[in-house]
């Protein structure tokens, strides 16, 4: 069985703007900054996409997300270092504000920016951080920040036909696993917590494609560290491990 086969384009639909908790960052649906409704200081998030075009059925991505308000603007830009200081076009909400998602896998260099509104350069009214230009002016700064490496685990196949399960949240009270290998059922897998806030689970897994999903609490949730999604029998996100021959 391919991954393909079953990566199935999820259809989302938004009246309002959602996020879902991760115990790092805050994880949003991209087709939902639409709904934006006030603009804040930019913010290390976990970014769902969908893209129709290649018929993935969700792509995970952590990044910054900027944000102005200014509902009387055009044309609103943001430039910095990132684009090596060329105008990048931001989107618009049906609320009037200005969103750009910037993806930053690694996140070990410092933003540079400055919004470019109606051909004026402005810095960014929400970002109390700023910086000299070295030109007599200031831009605004979004510092490097980090995830600790302990914190971004998924699954890893950790021996013949077996699989380690792993998901970090250490406030958690009780983590099961569910997915076609075991019927969906939140009771037939549990994982046991470390020391860490790591939960782990070994498990053996004929090779093939299987969807699965975290049970945490009582609420069931993706692998936010596993970029391989697709969507459940109910349309909903899940994930996808795929284990090949040996």
């Amino acid at each position: 069985m391919k991954v393909k086969a079953l990566i199935s384009i999820i259809p989302i639909l938004f009246l309002a703007f959602n996020y879902e908790k991760n115990d790092e960052l805050k994880t949003f649906y991209f087709q939902s900054l639409k709904f934006i409704q006030q603009a804040d200081s930019p913010q290390k998030v976990m970014m769902i996409r969908t893209d129709h075009s290649s018929g993935v059925g969700a792509l995970l991505e952590q990044g910054v997300l900027f944000t102005y308000k200014n509902r009387g603007a055009k044309l609103v830009y943001i430039s910095g270092n990132f684009s090596g200081w060329k105008p990048v076009r931001m989107m618009r909400s049906d609320t009037g504000i200005w969103y750009y998602f910037l993806s930053a896998d690694s996140g070990e260099h410092s933003i540079r920016y400055k919004y470019l509104v109606d051909d004026i350069w402005i810095m960014d009214p929400q970002n109390p951080e700023r910086t000299d230009d070295g030109m007599g002016s200031y831009i605004s700064l979004v510092e490097p920040f980090r995830i600790s490496e302990g914190k971004q685990v998924s699954y890893r196949v950790s021996g013949k036909d077996s699989v380690e399960f792993r998901i970090y949240n250490p406030h958690a009270r009780f983590v099961s696993i569910v997915g076609d290998f075991n019927n969906w059922n939140p009771e037939n897998d549990l994982l046991t917590k470390g020391r860490d806030g790591i939960w782990r689970l070994q498990k053996k897994l004929f090779p093939g494609v299987y969807r699965y999903k975290y049970v945490i609490d009582g609420d069931w949730v993706p692998d936010y560290y596993n970029s391989i999604s697709g969507s459940d029998n109910t349309g909903e996100i899940c994930s996808i491990i795929e284990i090949g021959q040996r």
